[in-house]
């Protein structure tokens, strides 16, 4: 498991999962006549680790994830921040389709919109671009936004309990393995997972930031030693986003389960043509 180069990220030394505040029965009572749109997940094995294909959702794993969150919304619009790279975006504009929202994705300022970026504008969300110092700060201008629009905003990571009850909902169809990895950015993927398996070895790759407080419970996590924004240096033998999960691979050892949330993503409108390049706002 050392691959003997130094990480560049690092968690926090507390071990509270800040998601167990309902059980895992409580969270199943949540979601339990709730029927997913989307197939069961497939589980792959490659010498010996275990892999859960969310890839082949193509939009992610968060789809199946946000499912009953949005099916249930009141409100015609979601509105969410959507950051250079992730899926949760992506799945959204997949769910505000099937359930007949509107999407409004914030997007920090840049040069060029990313590939992420882009196919949530291709695939028809309302793009809102600021330019932001930090994200917590677009976070802030996103919810304001929500509030006064009557629209619902939903936290980055699609943090909510019926998000992480879908979770546990899956992963109660595949059996508990002895250790399980997911990639670590907002978390929520694996605090779930946690609470599904109560009895596995959790463990996380920090590859985007730095682990607050509450947010790794009983994981252990180790800090990837290349920048998000590059690509793993090893390619795994399934889909994989290569600046996120793909980066997991080289971590894994016989008999453990991974989580691969999603694959590559391209999009096919010409990024040239939307104006992502704002000023700061006075």
């Amino acid at each position: 498991m050392d691959t003997g180069r130094v990480p560049r990220f690092y968690s926090t030394t507390s071990g509270v999962n800040s998601d167990a505040i309902y059980t895992k029965d409580e969270y199943l009572e949540m979601v339990k006549d709730f029927e997913s749109s989307f197939p069961s997940p497939i589980v792959d094995d490659f010498d010996g680790r275990i892999i859960v294909r969310e890839d082949l959702l193509e939009v992610g794993s968060k789809a199946r994830a946000g499912e009953a969150l949005i099916s249930s919304v009141d409100n015609d619009t979601i509105v969410y921040v959507q950051p250079r790279f992730g899926f949760a975006g992506i799945s959204l504009t997949k769910l505000c389709k099937m359930y007949s929202k509107k999407l409004v994705l914030f997007m920090p300022a840049s040069k060029e919109v990313s590939e992420h970026q882009a196919y949530c504008i291709e695939h028809g969300c309302d793009a809102h671009f600021y330019r932001v110092a930090a994200m917590p700060n677009l976070n802030r201008i996103a919810k304001a936004y929500a509030k006064d629009t009557n629209s619902f905003f939903i936290p980055l990571g699609l943090r909510h309990k019926l998000v992480t009850a879908m979770i546990i909902k899956t992963a109660c169809e595949i059996e508990e393995p002895k250790r399980f990895w997911t990639a670590f950015s907002t978390g929520v993927l694996n605090r779930a997972l946690q609470i599904a398996w109560p009895n596995s070895e959790a463990y996380g790759l920090a590859v985007a930031r730095n682990i607050k407080d509450g947010e790794k419970g009983r994981a252990t996590i180790i800090g990837h030693y290349q920048y998000f924004e590059q690509n793993s240096k090893i390619i795994p033998p399934y889909a994989s986003a290569l600046n996120y999960d793909a980066k997991v691979w080289e971590y894994l050892q016989e008999g453990d389960l991974f989580w691969n949330v999603a694959g590559n993503i391209k999009s096919s409108i010409n990024k040239t043509n939307i104006n992502s390049n704002v000023k700061w706002k006075k």
